[in-house]
C-alpha cells in the first residue's frame, strides 16, 4: 500500500485513541481561548484609544462575523470535502496569528479595516474546525466535550483577569503581541498534533447540506443563532466601554470578562451528565432568556459594581446553552459533514448575527449610550428564544 506523505496524512482515530490524545484538545482550547481572551476584552478599547468613534468601532466589529459567514463555510467545506483537517486548522490558526502583529503598527480607520478583514477570514473558522475534532474524538472514546471545553475557559479568565490588572492605555500592545503568539505557534503546533479521523468515502456536499437543512427544527436552529450572535455581539462589544462610562477601569473590564469565564468551568466539566439529564431545546431556550434578564439588569446597573455582581450568570448560562448547540450541530449533521455543520452554526451566529449586533450597537451606542446598547441585546436574546421554542416545543423538562 502506498505511505501518504506525513504533511498531507492524519492520525486515524481508533477506539483507544482519543483518551491517549485528548491531552492535545485540552491544550488547544487552553491556548486558543487564552489568545482570544488577551485581545477580545480589550479591543475595542485599543480602537477607542486610537480615537475612533462607537460607529466606526461597531463597524469594524461587523467585519469578522461578515468574513466569517463566508471563511467558515469555506474552509469547513475544504476540510470535509479532501478531508484535510488537521492542514486546514494549522493554516488559519498561522494566517490569523501572523496578520495580528501588524496592528502593532498600523493606524487609520481603512487600514485597521483591511487588516481586521485579512485576519478574520483565517481566525474565524478555526473554533469550528476545532469543535467538530474534538467532538469525533469524544464520541469515540466516550469522554465528555464539556471537560475539553473547559480548558477554554480556563484560559480566557487568565488572560482576559490578568491583563485586565497589568494594561493601562499606554501598554496596549502587549495584547497583539500575546494573540499572535499564541495562535500562531502553540495553536499551530497543536494543529498538527490533533488527532482526527478520515472517512474512506468523500461526502457529497451539495446533498448533505440539503438533508441538513430538512432536519427538524434546523432552519430555526440556525435563525435562533444569528439572534444570538446579534445579542451577544452588542454585549462584547460595548459592554467594557459602558463600564469605563460609568465611571469604572479596565482593571473591573477584565473582571467581567473573567468572572463570566470562570463560572463557565463547572458547567463544562459536568456537561456530559448535564447533556444526559436535560434536552438540549431546554437548555438552548433557557440559556437565551438567561441571557435576556441578567442584559436587562445590566442595562438598569448605574455602577459598574452591579455589573460585576451578575457577571458571572452569564457564564452558567453560556455553558449550559454552548453545550446543548454544539451537540445539536454534531447530532444533526450528516456524516463526514460534521465540520461543516458547525461551520454553519459560527456562520449563523459569529458571522451574520455578529455583524447585524455590531453595527446596530454601534450606532446606538453614539445616539443612546451603553443602557440602550445592553437592552437591545437583551431584546434579541429574548426574540432568539420564541424563534427558537416555535420549532421546538417543550414537552417535559428532563430526560426521564
Amino acid at each position: 500500500m502506498t505511505r501518504i506523505p506525513w504533511s498531507l496524512s492524519r492520525p486515524i482515530v481508533s477506539s483507544g485513541a482519543p483518551p491517549s490524545r485528548l491531552w492535545v484538545a485540552k491544550l488547544y482550547y487552553l491556548a486558543f481561548f487564552s489568545a482570544i481572551g488577551a485581545l477580545a476584552p480589550f479591543f475595542n478599547i485599543y480602537l477607542s484609544s486610537q480615537g475612533l468613534s462607537g460607529a466606526q468601532i461597531g463597524m469594524l466589529g461587523s467585519i469578522p462575523p461578515i468574513v466569517a459567514l463566508l471563511a467558515n463555510p469555506f474552509w469547513g467545506a475544504l476540510a470535509d470535502r479532501w478531508q484535510i483537517h488537521q492542514q486546514v486548522l494549522a493554516v488559519c490558526v498561522l494566517g490569523a496569528g501572523l496578520l495580528t502583529f501588524p496592528f502593532l503598527w498600523t493606524t487609520g480607520f481603512w487600514s485597521i479595516l483591511l487588516l481586521i478583514v485579512a485576519m478574520s477570514f483565517f481566525r474565524s473558522p478555526a473554533p469550528a474546525l476545532l469543535d467538530s475534532a474534538v467532538m469525533d474524538m469524544v464520541g469515540k472514546g466516550g469522554a465528555s466535550y464539556g471537560r475539553q471545553r473547559l480548558f477554554g475557559s480556563i484560559g480566557f479568565v487568565t488572560f482576559s483577569y490578568g491583563l485586565g490588572q497589568l494594561l493601562t492605555a499606554r501598554n496596549l500592545d502587549a495584547i497583539f503581541w500575546l494573540h499572535g503568539l499564541l495562535l500562531a505557534g502553540v495553536c499551530t503546533m497543536l494543529s498538527l498534533l490533533l488527532p482526527i479521523e478520515r472517512i474512506a468515502r468523500r461526502p457529497d456536499l451539495l446533498s448533505g447540506l440539503a438533508q441538513l437543512w430538512r432536519q427538524p427544527g434546523y432552519p430555526n436552529f440556525l435563525i435562533m443563532n444569528v439572534l444570538m450572535g446579534a445579542g451577544a455581539a452588542s454585549f462584547i462589544g460595548f459592554i467594557g466601554l459602558h463600564i469605563l462610562a460609568l465611571g469604572g477601569s479596565e482593571a473591573q473590564v477584565g473582571m467581567v470578562y473573567a468572572l463570566n469565564a470562570v463560572t463557565e468551568i463547572p458547567i463544562m466539566f459536568v456537561g456530559a451528565w448535564i447533556l444526559t439529564r436535560f434536552r438540549s431545546s431546554h437548555l438552548i431556550v433557557a440559556g437565551l432568556m438567561g441571557f435576556a434578564i441578567v442584559y436587562g439588569i445590566m442595562a438598569t446597573a448605574t455602577t459598574p459594581v452591579t455589573i460585576l455582581v451578575v457577571a458571572p450568570l452569564l457564564g452558567v448560562l453560556y455553558a449550559c446553552f454552548w453545550l446543548a448547540v454544539v451537540n445539536f450541530a454534531s447530532k444533526s449533521a450528516p456524516d463526514g459533514l460534521r465540520a461543516t455543520g458547525q461551520a454553519l452554526v459560527g456562520a449563523a451566529q459569529s458571522g451574520l448575527g455578529w455583524s447585524i449586533g455590531a453595527v446596530v450597537a454601534g450606532t446606538l451606542w453614539d445616539a443612546f449610550g451603553g443602557s440602550v446598547v445592553l437592552m437591545t441585546a437583551a431584546g434579541m436574546m429574548g426574540t432568539a428564544a420564541l424563534v427558537y421554542a416555535q420549532a421546538n416545543p417543550f414537552k417535559r423538562f428532563t430526560r426521564r
